[in-house]
């Protein structure tokens, strides 16, 4: 089996259209449809159920791709176990990293890595939890930087860092911050439900925080009232900052500041701070460093714990 043909299938199947797979591998349609009859003759069946708008995988075409897929993982984990045998190379590690803190945490701990690993270049790519995972799953990223719940998890291996406490967070101003704490650490527990008439800042619906958001707010017995929605956590902190509403933050957001007063909530809810890769991978030296290096970094952060940054 050819592993250039391997993974033009496969990219085939995932784009479910031959035009719009040619344009991800920078190769004319002709080329990639010749590819793909050689194959369909050299096996004797068809691949895919061709339409003009949506090509589907057969049955024969399924096991060719489940295959093609295990066989360029053991050929990436493979390329990776010789690599550690020798002293240097062009090696390189794709870390996904979600918005915001995963830029923060990749910063603090790039340089150690560097002077141990100088030959390793590592290829940063920002996106959200779901995509995440599915280019972890299709073997495209070796690690990613991602925070859900248990229940969100996938067949992916996920390495626990550390657990992150939400916080409510209102402004100074608000008639029940004289309750409340600037400093998360030391924040009281108060209800959620006490704040049912307060405007709110919530997370967008493609966050994976947005469950945890919309069970509090079940667990309260109230619909906020939604002043907007966002995919940022930092805008949720200024607009309280700024006095517009009330917002739900993780800890790694809650920052000090006068102009905020933070509440715990009942039963502490929290979600996984984790380091994801594909399951059953093997991870190189540098890999296993840089996972050591993030466990440093989210253990010094300890949020949640008395010692928010």
């Amino acid at each position: 089996m050819d592993t250039r043909q391997m993974e033009y299938i496969i990219q085939i199947s995932e784009e479910r259209s031959i035009t719009k797979a040619a344009e991800k591998l920078f190769v004319t349609q002709s080329a990639l449809n010749q590819q793909l009859q050689k194959l369909e003759k050299e096996l004797g069946i068809a691949l895919f159920i061709r339409t003009r708008s949506d090509w589907q995988l057969t049955p024969a075409g399924e096991i060719y791709v489940n295959t093609a897929r295990q066989i360029l993982n053991l050929k990436k984990d493979a390329y990776s176990q010789i690599q550690d045998l020798k002293e240097s190379g062009n090696r390189r590690i794709s870390l996904g990293l979600i918005p915001e803190r995963g830029v923060n945490m990749f910063t603090a701990i790039y340089p150690e890595f560097h002077k141990k690993f100088p030959d390793i270049r590592i290829e940063p790519v920002e996106c959200n939890v779901r995509t995440m995972q599915n280019l972890i799953s299709r073997n495209e990223l070796n690690l990613g930087l991602i925070t859900l719940e248990p229940a969100q998890k996938d067949d992916n291996t996920y390495l626990h860092m550390e657990d992150e406490e939400i916080f409510l967070s209102v402004p100074a101003s608000h008639p029940l911050a004289h309750l409340g704490s600037a400093d998360a650490s030391h924040a009281p527990e108060i209800s959620l439900s006490r704040f049912s008439g307060d405007p709110f800042i919530l997370i967008t619906r493609r966050s994976t925080m947005f469950q945890l958001e919309e069970a509090l707010f079940a667990e309260a017995g109230f619909q906020p009232q939604v002043l907007f929605s966002t995919s940022s956590n930092v805008s949720k902190y200024r607009m309280v900052l700024a006095e517009v509403g009330c917002a739900l933050l993780p800890g790694f957001f809650a920052k000090t500041d006068p102009g905020l007063r933070y509440f715990r909530l009942k039963g502490r809810p929290s979600w996984e701070v984790t380091m994801c890769c594909r399951k059953d991978a093997y991870l190189s030296q540098g890999e296993q460093y840089f996972l050591e290096l993030c466990r440093e970094y989210w253990r010094s952060q300890s949020y949640g714990k008395g010692r928010l940054r």
